[in-house]
């Protein structure tokens, strides 16, 4: 059992998600890029964040970043996708640097 209770699930491409929800949201996100309303998909990328060319460093010494569940390209325009089921303590921060460090991707909650 995790700590919000979700079930780890295996979506239909053999991908292991945190939830029932993301894995199904990754067989609906893959349905739309063989469709080809979406491109480039690609499950849980990493963005680190860096000011002043500077990695921001944590307390224990690990860079800050951000993972979205999947990141992909619809209609010219960078998203960044997020699956949740409730919004955890730190997300607001997280989100908010992820928005003014990467202007130019679209932070979509679902």
């Amino acid at each position: 059992m995790t700590k919000y209770f979700a079930k780890k699930t295996a979506c239909s491409n053999g991908h292991l998600h945190a939830s029932k929800r993301e894995a199904k949201r990754c067989d609906q996100l893959h349905l739309l890029q063989r469709g080809r309303e979406i491109e480039g998909l690609t499950i849980e990328p990493k963005f680190e964040f860096v000011i002043d060319g500077k990695p921001v460093k944590m307390g224990n010494g690990r860079t800050a970043s951000y993972r979205p569940d999947f990141t992909y390209m619809e209609r010219g325009k960078l998203i960044a996708e997020d699956v949740k089921g409730m919004v955890v303590r730190d997300f607001p921060l997280r989100a908010a640097l992820f928005r003014h460090l990467y202007p130019d991707w679209e932070l979509r909650l679902t």
